[in-house]
């Protein structure tokens, strides 16, 4: 418990440092570590895969490097085709691997590859999607919601978590997910849900207080769409669970130790920034903006 703790405490720290970069504006400081992260996270997934394709494994992890930066400085501009000519081109290319390669590669390997490259950097690059609406929108957003935004998807991917490991030790007695992941209880994750909304509409009123200009956000916004990311968190949490079950492995690393490896932390946070920015668009949409 107490490594747990202190490598969260680390986690914490470093996440809060990146948030101020975000909240001060500077553009590229993210790229970076989420690049470092979307690759590992694919040497995380192939290596669960038991993968023994080395070229294979390379090259999901230097695509998916390149993936937050390919949203961050909007490099589709100076692409002469359309990323989804890129797309089958990549495709293509990864099905020429497995055929070159195939006494070592199944296609189950080859799938992988495709998840880790284009869903885990394409999840992570809406982290900038939301950082810039106040770019795109600056009539509705200044730089504080985007943070506000972000850290809310942070909360719900996290938070949520930590409320529904420890209200699940105290009070679990239902099993959630038995088949998936056995120690995670209804209890918890009842706890979970609500103890991350009230995170989420504590630091609202402190933001809406200190820092915000106009009413675009309202806390009962923030308190039903807290208590949707959260559930969706949980769903992203239970669907990596099932691809570790699937190749009989606990976690997909040990980077971090008490938590596991990089994806084994952002597993949640995959489904709730990418929800949270379908949510802001389709509450655009409906407000004709």
């Amino acid at each position: 418990m107490k490594v747990r703790i202190i490598t969260g405490v680390i986690c914490a720290l470093i996440v809060i440092m990146l948030l101020v970069f975000t909240g001060l504006g500077f553009q590229g400081v993210m790229s970076i570590p989420m690049g470092a992260i979307a690759s590992i996270a694919a040497y995380e997934v192939m290596r669960v895969s038991k993968c023994k394709n080395k070229v294979l494994t390379a090259v999901s992890m230097v695509v998916a490097a390149i993936g937050p930066a390919y949203v961050d400085f909007d490099l589709q501009k100076y692409v002469p085709v359309p990323i989804s000519v890129l797309i089958i081109v990549y495709v293509i290319a990864l099905l020429i691997i497995m055929l070159k390669f195939y006494e070592t590669t199944k296609f189950e390997h080859v799938a992988l590859a495709l998840f880790a490259t284009l869903a885990i950097p394409g999840s992570l690059g809406t982290f900038f999607k939301v950082r810039d609406l106040c770019v795109e929108y600056p009539d509705l957003f200044q730089r504080s919601h985007c943070v506000f935004l972000i850290l809310c998807a942070m909360y719900c991917a996290w938070m949520s978590d930590t409320w529904a490991y420890f209200v699940g030790s105290k009070f679990g007695k239902h099993k959630l997910a038995p088949k998936i992941s056995p120690k995670k209880s209804v209890e918890g994750a009842i706890g979970g849900v609500f103890g991350n909304a009230l995170f989420c509409v504590v630091t609202y009123f402190v933001c809406d207080y200190t820092c915000f200009r106009n009413e675009t956000l309202n806390v009962w916004v923030v308190f039903a769409g807290s208590i949707i990311l959260a559930i969706l968190g949980m769903c992203g949490d239970l669907s990596a669970s099932v691809i570790k079950r699937n190749f009989g492995e606990k976690d997909f690393g040990n980077l971090f130790p008490g938590h596991g490896g990089v994806l084994d932390r952002i597993d949640s946070f995959l489904v709730t920034m990418p929800s949270l920015y379908v949510m802001i668009q389709i509450g655009l949409a409906i407000a004709g903006k």
